[in-house]
């Protein structure tokens, strides 16, 4: 992650306006030392509060609501992105395995199983020979399967899968990724001229924290971080031609 990836994130913004407050309160110029780090820890503070976190969430999901599997229409195939929680090694995904069965590579299996295309696109240089070898212990034939693990960002992700799918004359996919992803990513894919069916994944490892909303916890403030570098991404994307 470069510098500026590390300024969408609440924490580096604040690190960064506490430290600009410090120089003034050494020069004792007091009220910008104190304004700015008044701003500061609010910002934190409500970067870091569900009711926060939920609202960004659910400004980039709005137009990708969740659906059970079965109710997606048929496509040529079935593209799973890398970034999202792995089910535990060597578990099996039956019905009852709500975590596992909610991940990205979880839910994407399951729109295989339910028919809803033969092939299976995995992309993401970190994690898609895992992602295969997990979906191929649950019964996902080799010939099924197709891995894309040079891409290093979403733009990349959908650039390489492309061109592999256009090879095998596959050009209307079903995409599984996070849903405050699914923005951005689907804006990519369909950049590269595929017809595309967003099939927003659930993200365990963020709840909905339904007690104590304006309570600061730290997944809320990870939940937060990510919203924010989606909205600024899904900007330089369109600002670059790749969205």
């Amino acid at each position: 992650m470069d510098l500026l990836e590390h300024l969408l994130y609440p924490i580096y913004q604040t690190a960064i306006l506490v430290a600009v407050g410090l120089v003034f309160l050494c020069r004792r110029r007091y009220r910008p030392a104190l304004a700015l780090l008044a701003i500061g820890a609010c910002w934190l503070w409500l970067c870091a509060t569900p009711v926060m976190a939920m609202h960004l969430r659910d400004t980039l999901e709005r137009h990708y609501p969740q659906r059970d599997a079965s109710t997606y229409a048929k496509a040529d195939a079935i593209v799973i992105l890398g970034g999202g929680a792995l089910p535990p090694s060597g578990s099996d995904w039956d019905a009852d395995d709500a975590y596992s069965l909610a991940t990205r590579i979880g839910f994407g299996l399951q729109l295989f199983r339910d028919a809803r295309a033969g092939v299976v696109l995995v992309s993401g240089s970190d994690q898609a020979q895992r992602m295969a070898r997990r979906l191929l212990q649950q019964g996902v034939p080799v010939n099924a399967l197709q891995t894309e693990c040079a891409s290093r960002n979403t733009h990349e992700n959908a650039a390489f899968s492309a061109a592999l799918l256009k090879r095998a004359n596959l050009t209307r996919i079903l995409l599984v990724t996070s849903g405050f992803h699914m923005p951005r990513a689907a804006a990519a894919f369909v950049n590269q001229g595929l017809d595309v069916i967003p099939a927003p994944a659930h993200d365990p490892a963020y709840p909905s924290w339904q007690a104590h909303p304006w309570w600061p916890r730290r997944s809320a403030l990870h939940l937060s971080g990510h919203c924010l570098r989606e909205f600024a991404g899904l900007w330089w994307y369109r600002l670059r031609g790749w969205a």
